[in-house]
């Protein structure tokens, strides 16, 4: 029979009531706010900045590997998430042995992990001051012109400007030649290396080489220096092996494969792109005009006149193409674009709207980047400028030569890039990871270094009081490092500067009209706090002031140029284009055997010119008539010659006109009496129309 419980209420042990919190895998709210405070605060980060997909793809990781942990999957197998629980480490025994093998030439290691400490303390130093020039640009930088995240993070095919195939590559060499280089001087110390691992970030983000810390402490500082500087030093001297192949060896043998000048750019609604010439075409010829410099390209072309059509012989891709071309204005464009170079001869000047370079320039800065801080610029920048990996229409210019000439031709190309970025990725991996900030090898570098000079000047300082102030002061270098990257994304945001509006305006009287006209032109309705108003009238003549009345004595299509300023000394630039007939007048009398010569200059965009006019005879003698010949000479030769016998007092009429060939230039009209009885007089009127072509 069960024994019956006899216990009453009184007799029972009271429990203490605790309060009912909210938990998640049985811990309270505050634990997991403080394990995820960093995690959160990057979150918040990405969406204010609008990083949607960055954020949603950051949450999803993070929340999966804590997930996993949590499981116990990941010790299944040797993983551990580390930095906030943000990031997982994989550990593995592979490379051990190679590193200890290598690492039997003490005497060498140790002077070349010498040279490395030196070389990145001044990397350090050099990349905290860089840092902090750029942070001063966010004042400068407009908010819509922030960097992307993307930008700052080095996964291939993640960043935009890292291609992924040769990225991994690259990016797998610098890790494993970093860590690798750790492991060798953890060795040639004497201090055991415990494993070989990945940090992995979404995808693999870093190797390490985890030296046995107990082991570490009690190393010399200048030891641990060479240790954690062995890994930014060994990327860096891999980034000039590899620097050296790709200008020494593969872009000095390039040759290009035809003569002629290389379009560079193409500005939008000008007559080149108009006819659909594009970047990297090998322009050979105008008009059956060769090229092959560009000297020969803007010669030809300050030949030619605005609304002119030329035929512009192409290589694309090694293919030839030949293309209409209707030209442009030059000293339009010249006046939109870059008012501070505009000169009055560039108007009706045939203009293509190309920019052009000879080939041999491009390899020429390529293969010898040291020769000016422009070429090092474009010899780094070549991902930003989508010339790397070389495309197709760069690599059909150029054709190696030399002993490398022998590599068939994706095989040579393959293996420029793969030198290219083994150089670009392991000089980007040794830079950051020369930065004073811990986790990074410059940030323990960098203590070791400041607890080095405490131990000489600070004696009597105790071990504790030198710790904590060198944990302190990498602590604070540490996060302004962080703040200056994360600074690089949010400070344009939230300093940048607001869009300056400044748009000058003309308001004309007229657009088109004779010589003596008035017109009057008027900035009133420009947009911006403006102070000055300068303005060029196309013939050399100028004046100041809001608005402005001008008259034109010749004849021609003339850019009005304002160029008001505001009172930081800001300017905006607008041109109005007046058309100017010409109309002129004049008379004279030319004895026997002389002549006069009435000479003009013809600018451009003329359209049509009309000379007219009477002679009279006047010998005195009614039966003697006057041998009198008309000359009208232009730039091509001589367009016009009428020989007339005119009796005393009589009048015979000539006229010319003509509306098409070459008009621009100088032209005279000989007025020329044939014999010493031949005097007569003449009177003439000169009208030159004008219109705008294009």
């Amino acid at each position: 029979m069960a024994q019956k419980n006899t216990e009453t209420d009184e007799d029972m042990p009271i429990e203490e009531v605790k309060a009912i919190e909210p938990d998640f895998t049985g811990l309270p709210i505050e634990v997991h706010f403080r394990r995820h405070f960093q995690f959160i605060v990057i979150l918040s980060i990405c969406l204010f900045l609008g990083y949607i997909v960055f954020a949603l793809t950051l949450l999803a990781w993070v929340t999966t590997v804590r997930w996993a942990e949590n499981e116990g999957h990941l010790a299944k197998y040797n993983l551990d998430l580390v930095w906030g629980r943000s990031f997982m480490m994989w550990r593995t025994d592979w490379g051990k042995d190679f590193i200890e093998n290598l690492s039997q030439y003490k005497t060498f290691w140790k002077r070349v992990g010498d040279v490395w400490v030196v070389t990145v303390f001044a990397i350090m130093i050099f990349m905290f001051l860089l840092l902090l020039w750029q942070a001063t640009l966010a004042w400068q930088i407009p908010k819509s012109a922030s960097v992307s995240p993307k930008m700052m993070i080095g996964l291939p095919g993640l960043n935009p400007v890292i291609p992924l195939w040769y990225g991994i590559l690259a990016l797998g060499i610098a890790m494993v030649i970093h860590e690798f280089s750790h492991g060798i001087l953890s060795r040639v110390a004497d201090v055991k290396v415990k494993a070989l691992g990945l940090l992995l970030f979404v995808f693999p983000v870093g190797a390490f080489v985890e030296p046995d810390e107990e082991e570490m402490k009690s190393m010399k500082k200048w030891e641990r220096m060479r240790l954690y500087a062995a890994g930014p030093g060994s990327n860096m001297v891999v980034a000039i092996i590899c620097s050296l192949m790709f200008s020494w060896v593969m872009v000095s043998s390039l040759e290009p494969s035809n003569e002629g000048v290389l379009s560079a750019s193409v500005v939008v609604d000008y007559g080149g792109e108009e006819a659909g010439l594009e970047p990297w075409m090998l322009i050979t010829a105008i008009n059956d005009q060769e090229i092959t410099n560009a000297d020969d390209f803007r010669n030809v072309l300050n030949d030619t006149y605005v609304g002119q059509v030329v035929n512009v012989s192409v290589l694309e891709r090694g293919n030839p193409d030949t293309y209409q071309v209707t030209l442009s204005d030059k000293g339009s464009y010249y006046l939109k674009y870059y008012p501070d170079s505009y000169e009055p001869w560039m108007s009706g000047k045939g203009f293509m709207g190309i920019a052009v370079v000879n080939p041999e320039a491009i390899t020429e800065n390529l293969a010898h980047p040291g020769n000016s801080g422009g070429a090092m610029l474009q010899y780094i920048t070549l991902p930003f400028q989508d010339l790397q990996p070389f495309p197709e229409h760069f690599t059909a210019l150029f054709e190696p030569t030399g002993i490398v000439g022998i590599l068939p031709d994706n095989l040579f190309w393959i293996l420029a890039n793969s030198f290219y970025w083994i150089f670009w990725l392991n000089l980007m991996v040794g830079l950051t990871n020369a930065l004073p900030a811990v986790p990074l090898d410059g940030g323990f570098i960098f203590a070791d270094g400041v607890t080095g000079i405490l131990d000489k000047v600070k004696k009597s300082w105790s071990k504790e009081k030198k710790e904590a102030l060198v944990d302190n002061l990498v602590g604070v270098l540490a996060f302004s490092v962080l703040f200056l990257i994360f600074w690089q994304l949010i400070g344009p945001k939230l300093v940048g500067v607001d869009p300056v509006i400044l748009d000058a305006n003309i308001n004309a009287s007229g657009t088109d009209g004779m010589n003596g006209d008035v017109f009057t032109f008027d900035a009133s309705g420009s947009d911006g706090d403006f102070v000055s108003y300068e303005w060029e009238f196309g013939d050399g003549n100028s004046a100041t002031g809001e608005s402005v009345s001008y008259n034109w004595s010749e004849g021609g299509v003339y850019f009005v140029v304002l160029t008001a300023k505001d009172a930081e000394d800001r300017q905006s630039v607008e041109f109005h284009q007046v058309t100017i007939d010409y109309t002129g007048e004049g008379n004279g009398e030319v004895g026997g055997g002389q002549s006069d010569t009435v000479p003009a200059t013809i600018n451009p965009y003329v359209n049509k010119i009309k000379i007219s006019g009477n002679i009279t005879g006047d010998n005195g003698l009614p039966l003697v008539a006057s041998d009198v010949t008309i000359t009208i000479n232009g730039p091509s030769g001589t367009e016009f010659t009428e020989t007339y016998s005119v009796n005393n007092g009589q009048r015979q009429a000539f006229t010319f006109s003509i509306d098409s060939g070459e008009m621009v230039g100088d032209w005279e009209m000989i007025l020329e009496s044939n014999d010493a009885a031949s005097d007569f007089t003449y009177e003439y009127d000169w009208f030159n129309d004008f219109q705008i072509s294009n």
